[in-house]
């Protein structure tokens, strides 16, 4: 890309060299050595790195996953909350029996993450809202330790969404409940919630405001993935989980290899 179309979308030709590495690795499921260039000095900048490069995606945005930002940076950000795209293609409805297949970048980052998933409706309050898993994964390895300004510029660092039970009247539920995540065999991690929705609420109003400062329509039928509750957990290739979330239910998934992805027009 040239120095005008760099002007044109806000973006220095660092920033344009570093969009085009992101996609492309992520196209052809080819994993980076590290983060192709150097970091942007703040969110702003990051987040029109991620929305040059949504442009660049051979898929719709079908909703976004929204991740914390770790403590020793939220002072320098002043954000708590990040948040970064989910393709139409990445959002799988779990399987009624066995595994589901989740596609992550292999030799890359991969990691598993059980979430509270909102399905937006016209009205917060006609809301929707299902168990479910945001799979992480890059074709950065070790990208959360570049920071949070990489993980914003690499698609918030997600590689798809798994779908589970949709909680019916889940604004009335006040019973606490505890959440495990099993990976092969072993609890890799626990957390009671005493308010089940509490965070993840603030999660989804946090979407929606990082969306309208951005200048983003959040139609009905956006997802928003609201957040990791025991943890972002590592896992590689043919690892296999299941997640429980009390009396709520439960997902079980495997990892496997993503392959290249089709480019099609949007």
């Amino acid at each position: 890309m040239t120095a005008k179309s760099g002007m044109a979308t806000g973006l220095s030709n660092d920033g344009l060299e570093i969009s085009a590495s992101l996609v492309a690795a992520r196209l052809e499921a080819r994993a980076l050595p590290g983060f192709p260039g150097t970091l942007p000095n703040d969110l702003v900048s990051a987040y029109r790195l991620q929305s040059h490069s949504i442009a660049q995606w051979p898929d719709t945005v079908q909703g976004w996953k929204v991740g914390g930002i770790p403590p020793q940076w939220r002072s320098q950000l002043g954000q708590q909350w990040l948040a970064g795209p989910i393709f139409s293609r990445s959002v799988v409805v779990e399987q009624s029996e066995g595994r589901t297949m989740m596609p992550v970048f292999e030799n890359g980052f991969a990691a598993i993450e059980p979430e509270l998933v909102f399905l937006l409706a016209d009205n917060r309050s006609d809301d929707r809202v299902f168990i479910g898993a945001e799979i992480a994964s890059s074709p950065v390895p070790a990208i959360n330790d570049y920071g949070p300004l990489a993980v914003v510029c690499d698609f918030g660092n997600n590689n798809g969404v798994l779908l589970g039970k949709e909680l019916i009247d889940w604004a009335e539920y006040r019973q606490p409940i505890e959440v495990a995540t099993w990976i092969d065999g072993e609890l890799i991690g626990t957390k009671v919630l005493d308010d089940p929705f509490e965070s993840a609420l603030s999660a989804r109003d946090f979407c929606l405001e990082n969306a309208k400062q951005r200048g983003i329509d959040l139609p009905a039928g956006t997802l928003i993935s609201s957040g990791a509750i025991t943890g972002v957990h590592e896992a590689e290739v043919g690892a296999r989980s299941e997640i429980t979330f009390g009396a709520l239910g439960k997902i079980q998934l495997e990892l496997v290899p993503a392959g290249p992805t089709l480019v099609t027009k949007k």
